[in-house]
Formats: structure tokens, C-alpha cells, sequence
């Protein structure tokens, strides 16, 4: 069998290798040293330049973007300030139903057994639901709360159990207006103590002054004074059977206890303790 003659690449390029002249003619290879052939470069330096119609296409599409975007804004912030405003309404209206607050006026409470102070909130016309635990008992003691006279006891089971600070802002202000938590302790002597939020006074002194009257304490308010801890206080002494107590006042802005949205202002959750004095 003849031989075939071996192919000059130099010469002669393999078929699928454009000759140097077609790469010039068509201007998309260009011919270097021995067979190898590489793109040409020329038509890769060209400027690029955006078709017209398509910066046109483009204007419009983000024009549509932003008419879209301004609308989506618009109704958010309108939905959103709408649910506040409907939020806001069903906050004020809890606060401001007709419900008294009705303190437990704790000079009467003093002195008296657990047993004694039950038959005292009976008579006094209070409903309560009892929320007394283990840690209570073991200190001879009791937590109870007073509720609104529009609050059913199953209700205020459900919500107490699960945290007023749990409820939305409506729910938290309809179980704290009208209502008061009474707890008592005798690990060192009786303690009494209610724990109540204020709506309708404008301050801390305020309501100081508001919850000084409803007990009918003898207090001098200019000697209310804040403590470390920002609570606004007022403290003095009582007798009643030939013993000597002593009672503090205490409020603090309702904010720093529930984060009631829609709430005055002016909102104060107040304490007062009553103790035997020593």
C-alpha cells in the first residue's frame, strides 16, 4: 500500500481550520506562527451601545416598577395606620367602660385571718378569682384579684393563666380597668399588698394622691420622693386596735410593667403595701 504524503501544516492547514485568507475576508480569525489560528480581536473592541428602542422599553418598565412600588407603599402604610387606629379605638374603649375600681380600703383588712378578709371581700361585693398557689400557702398567705363587674370569673381563669402581659393591648387594658390584685404574706409578719393600674390620673404624683385618699391615709404629698429604681413613693403610718402599721405607696409609669399601646398617656400602675410596723 502506498504511503500517504505527510501534510506541510504550515502550508497547509487542516480543514477545520479557516486559511488565512478566509480569516481575513470574514474578519474572524487571525492567522499567527505555524497552524495555530485564534478569533480576531476587532470585532470584540467595537463599542457597545444600547439599542434605542430598548432604552425606551426600559424607561417604561421602570416607570411600571415604580408606580407599583409608590401603590404597594401607600396601602401598607394606610393598612397598617388604619389596624393602629382601630387597635387604639378598642383600647380607649376598654379603658373608658363603665367599671369602678372600687380599692379595698386595707385599714378594715388588717388585723383579720384569711378566712376574715374572704368574708370581707363578700361583703364589701367584690368578685373574685382566686389565684393562690403553692408558694402562697407555704407563707400562710393568698393572691387574689378583683374583678371588673362586666369580667366573668371562666374569662379572667383563661387570661390570668395566660399572662396579662400575653394579651393583646385591648384584651390587657379590659382585664386591668375596673380590676386589682390583692396578695397577702405572713412569713414575717402579715403583709398586704394591691397592685392596680391607673388610667385616669396624669402622673405618678397623682395617682399617689388618688390611691392616699381612696385608703383614707394621713400623708403629707410633698414627701413623695423617686427611688433608685425610678418608682415615685410615699410612705407614712397608721393605727388601728392599739397597733402601729406602716404603708408605702408606690407608682411608675404603666409602661415599665405592660406595654399597652393606645394607653394615656399618663398611665401609672400603682402599689400599696401595708405591713405591721416593727
Amino acid at each position: 500500500m502506498p504511503q500517504q504524503a505527510k501534510r506541510n501544516l504550515d502550508a497547509e492547514p487542516p480543514s477545520f481550520v479557516s486559511s488565512a485568507a478566509g480569516n481575513a475576508d470574514l474578519g474572524v480569525h487571525l492567522r499567527t506562527n505555524g497552524p495555530t489560528s485564534y478569533l480576531a480581536a476587532e470585532s470584540l473592541e467595537r463599542p457597545l451601545e444600547f439599542p434605542r428602542s430598548n432604552w425606551q422599553r426600559l424607561g417604561m418598565i421602570a416607570g411600571i416598577a415604580v408606580v407599583i412600588s409608590v401603590i404597594i407603599i401607600v396601602f401598607y402604610n394606610v393598612t397598617v395606620s388604619s389596624n393602629i387606629a382601630s387597635q387604639h379605638s378598642l383600647v380607649t374603649e376598654a379603658i373608658n367602660r363603665d367599671v369602678a375600681l372600687d380599692l379595698p380600703n386595707l385599714q378594715s383588712y388588717v388585723g383579720k385571718t384569711n378566712d376574715e378578709m374572704y368574708k370581707q371581700f363578700d361583703k364589701d361585693g367584690y368578685t373574685i378569682y382566686d389565684n393562690t398557689n403553692e408558694e402562697d400557702e407555704e407563707v400562710n398567705g393568698f393572691d387574689v384579684f378583683k374583678l371588673a363587674s362586666d369580667v366573668s370569673a371562666d374569662d379572667a381563669a383563661k387570661a390570668y393563666s395566660t399572662g396579662i402581659e400575653n394579651l393583646d393591648d385591648a384584651e390587657a387594658a379590659k382585664y386591668l380597668a375596673g380590676s386589682w390584685r390583692f396578695l397577702v404574706s405572713r412569713s414575717d409578719g402579715a403583709e398586704l399588698r394591691v397592685r392596680y393600674a391607673d388610667f385616669s390620673s396624669k402622673d405618678a404624683t397623682a395617682a399617689i394622691k388618688s390611691a392616699l385618699d381612696a385608703e383614707g391615709f394621713e400623708g403629707d404629698i410633698a414627701e413623695i420622693a423617686e427611688d433608685s429604681m425610678g418608682n415615685t413613693n410615699l410612705s407614712g403610718t397608721f393605727k388601728k386596735d392599739k397597733k402601729e402599721y406602716d404603708y408605702t405607696i408606690s407608682a411608675c409609669d404603666l409602661s415599665q410593667v405592660y406595654d399597652i399601646d393606645g394607653a394615656p398617656d399618663g398611665a401609672q400602675f400603682v402599689g400599696i403595701r401595708v405591713t405591721e410596723a416593727s
